[in-house]
Formats: structure tokens, sequence, C-alpha cells
């Protein structure tokens, strides 16, 4: 496994890699106005030149365990982002199914369009997949949310500062047995600085709960921390930014969603899921009996997709990508900013609805049931997703050493040679 320390190393080396490079890190300043709330919902699907790979054309790579990466420092020219895509491949791979993950899927954008997909599948998968392959993108779907919220607070139906939690409480009939919570505002949901605790047992333990029944177990309980004054992860923040959308939508969370951001983007493979709920093109990954996280996350975590899809929906939150963009520029710039003066840890921060790391990516990861998602916007302009199914790598961040090794094989023209220990 790639401790923290090596992690981070590695980010370095790639940032240094990129610096050596000549690559321009620099952002632009562009204006784009909010979105009218009274403009319809246009459907904007962007051409693409697509490089497909499956399985059956990756070169054997050998599978060395090792808790190192390999590291030079030349890259191709800026004008070609992926010129060697079979070694991006070959390096996903290695540290996905040849590391005994059943299923994995990829996409890359840069400058607005997709320029490569990959998908592969081990001899234990239940279901071979292609590039057109959903998978459940778990945390990934928080950006959903975050993007949904922050285009009703351009059109003025919620406020970031706004108290929101007593409001959700009222209109759903939910008791707070801690009187706090109804001066936590949408900001402090978006950021996790709610005060609210994970849960985790209460979504992941043998049980069965709806939503409404969750929601009245964790509200009837005392708050970690002070509202605003701390960075602490937690699913129910999310779920109840989705019960805010209904609240000033008057529609279910997920038509909101779809009306309001994943229609205009032309992300058709999204969808939400239930536990044990797949569909034909669906990867099928292994759950445990007696579970319904699914159910229970909601906003937080139950939507699948497509990685091309998933790409696509963090690049409309790049303001400098000629993608379209639903979300004001201040907006686009506020979700980047750490959300409190503390790091929510030494690799990464988060600001609102994004993990920012501090190797310049921001982005989004998702782990649940034998899923790792990861998706993140490259200091180099490069968007990539990956989407695994199974339990290697153990730490889904893991998946970030994953991306630069493909991405720095794929302008070295050096297949990388170590692999994520399962």
């Amino acid at each position: 496994m790639i401790r923290k320390s090596e992690f981070w190393g590695s980010l370095l080396v790639l940032a240094m890699a990129t610096a050596c490079s000549g690559t321009d890190n620099s952002a632009p300043e562009s204006s784009t106005p909010p979105t009218s709330s009274s403009m319809p919902p246009v459907t904007v699907v962007s051409a693409t030149t697509s490089t497909t790979t499956t399985a059956s054309s990756v070169t054997s790579t050998t599978t060395v365990v090792a808790n190192t990466t390999v590291a030079t420092t030349t890259f191709a020219p800026a004008q070609e982002p992926l010129p060697n895509t079979d070694l991006f491949d070959a390096a996903i791979k290695l540290h996905t199914i040849d590391a005994k993950s059943r299923d994995v899927s990829a996409a890359v954008i840069f400058e607005g369009q997709v320029i490569h997909t990959f998908a592969a599948s081990s001899s234990k998968s239940s279901r071979p997949v292609n590039v057109d392959s959903s998978f459940r993108i778990a945390s990934i779907s928080k950006i959903v949310t975050a993007e949904t919220v922050l285009k009703l607070v351009d059109q003025g139906l919620l406020q970031l500062d706004e108290p929101i939690v007593g409001r959700i409480a009222d209109n759903i009939g939910l008791t707070l047995f801690d009187e706090r919570a109804r001066s936590i505002t949408v900001k402090q949901l978006l950021s996790h600085t709610s005060g609210i605790s994970n849960f985790l047992k209460i979504f992941f333990d043998v049980g069965s709960y709806d939503q409404m029944g969750m929601l009245t177990e964790v509200l009837g309980q005392s708050l970690a921390t002070q509202p605003g004054s701390t960075y602490k992860y937690s699913n129910v923040n999310y779920i109840l930014l989705g019960k805010a959308i209904e609240l000033v939508t008057g529609l279910a969370y997920q038509d909101a969603a779809k009306q309001l951001v994943l229609a205009p983007l032309g992300l058709q493979s999204f969808r939400m899921v239930g536990t044990y709920e797949f569909g034909p093109s669906d990867a099928l990954h292994a759950v445990s009996g007696g579970r319904t996280y699914m159910e229970q996350l909601g906003a937080a975590g139950a939507w699948v997709a497509t990685a091309s899809d998933v790409t696509k929906l963090l690049d409309s939150l790049n303001p400098d990508s000629p993608t379209q963009h639903l979300v004001s520029r201040e907006l686009l710039d506020l979700m980047k900013v750490p959300a409190t003066p503390v790091p929510a840890d030494p690799l990464w921060d988060y600001g609102l609805g994004l993990r920012l790391f501090v190797s310049g990516e921001w982005g989004h990861s998702g782990s649940i049931e034998n899923v790792h998602a990861m998706v993140v916007h490259r200091p180099d302009g490069l968007v990539v997703c990956v989407l695994v199914n199974g339990a290697t790598p153990k730490e889904t961040d893991e998946l970030i050493v994953a991306i630069n090794d493909a991405v720095l094989a794929a302008r070295t023209g050096v297949a990388a040679t170590t692999t994520i220990a399962p």
C-alpha cells in the first residue's frame, strides 16, 4: 500500500515534472454570467474525439508489489496532452485490475473535450464492462448536489449564509435535539463544517434504515462541534442539502438535479439507484446482505454514471474550460477556497463540494462497498476520472497515484512498473 509520505512524494515528483515541461498552469481571468432561472434547460452535447481501449488491447505488464513510484522529468510537447494512450491504459490497469480488482473505467478531458476513454475487466468480473458502463460513484455524487445548490444560490432561491436546517426540519417534521442545529447554514453543509457527525455505523453496518428514519436518529443527538468551527466530513450534510433543494424547488431531489444541472450539461448516464439495483449497463458491484446505504445516502452518494460523464461534470466547474458553465464565476472560484483556516488533512483541504489537494488537483473521491472512485482536475488542465469495482486500492486516495503514474507514462513513453499492494 502507498503510505501518506510516499503518496505526497509522488505528487511532488509529478508537480516538478510539470514545471520542467514548460506547461503554463496559470488560470486566465474570464467571466461567465449566472444562468437565469427563467431560461429553459438546454442540453449541450460536445462533439468529442474519444479513443476507446479495452482490456484485450492492453499490453501485458508484470505486476510488482512495491511502495515506490517510478519518476521521470521529461514531458511530451504541450500540444499533445496524452500522446501514449496505451501506456496510460496499462498504468491504470496495473493499479486496479492487475492488483485484483474486477472492473475499471477511466476518461480524460482536455480543453473541454473527451480525448480518451478506457475500460477493462478481470476474469473475476461478474459482467465485463466497456466505456459506456455506469459505475457507482459514491461521494462524487456530492458534486452533483453542490452544483445544484450553487445554481439555486445564483437564482436567489438559496443563500450561502442562510440558516437552513431549522427550515428543513420544520418542513419535513423532524425534531432537532440540539437547538444549535437550527443555525447551520447552506455554506456550512456544503463545506462539512456543520458540526454534524458522520454516523458511519448507521449508514454502512448491517441494518435497515430509510432516509427519514436515519435523519430522525442522527438529528435526535447532540452536534459534535459548534457549527462553523471545524471541518468534519458527514454524509448527513449533503442529505440535508438534498432536502433543501426539494424545499425551494418543489421538486424531488433527483428531478431538480437533472433539470438544473445534468440535462443542461447533457449528462444522460447519471441516475440514482438502490443498494441492490443494477441496470443492464451497470458494473456489477458485490454487495453484502441486509444493507440500505444507497437508499440512505441519496444526494450524498447514490448516483451512478459513466467515467466520461463524471469528467464532464467536473469540467463544468472549471471556469477556464470552453465547456458550458451553469454557475457564476464568483461561486465557481469560491468552491475552491478552503473552508477552514486549519486544513482538513496534511494532503488536502475541503472547499464547497470539492476536495482541494495540496499538489494542485481539485475534485472528489468516492468510497462505498467494493467501490473506489476519483475525479480530479489537474494543474496541467487534464480532467481525469477513474472508477473501480473491487477492493483495490484499499485507500481510494491511492487512485491519485494511479492517475499520476498513468499521465506520466503517457507523456514520457516509459511504462509504469509498480502497483499498489492489494
